[in-house]
């Protein structure tokens, strides 16, 4: 049985955080949390870490994301979450 993963993508793991924690995700370690549902859902700040992220995956934006996001909009799906 695979575990559903997303990722968090923000300019700093201390804002990441706020928004997660606004979610009421559960943080797991630094740079993780886990969303009621059992989701996995790992920080991401540098656009170059873009590219490891599956098609078909969600990413939760905080803020302003990088030009490079608006690219992944075909293949990703991009959900915007508040600071």
């Amino acid at each position: 049985m695979s575990k559903s993963v997303e990722y968090l993508f923000a300019s700093a793991v201390s804002i990441a955080d706020r928004a997660a924690r606004k979610q009421g995700w559960s943080p797991r370690g630094r740079a993780e949390w886990h969303k009621p549902d059992g989701t996995t859902v790992y920080f991401i700040c540098f656009p170059e870490q873009l590219a490891i992220v599956p098609a078909g995956a969600t990413v939760h934006v905080v803020g302003k994301g990088p030009a490079e996001l608006r690219g992944l909009k075909r293949s990703r799906k991009l959900a915007a979450l508040a600071p």
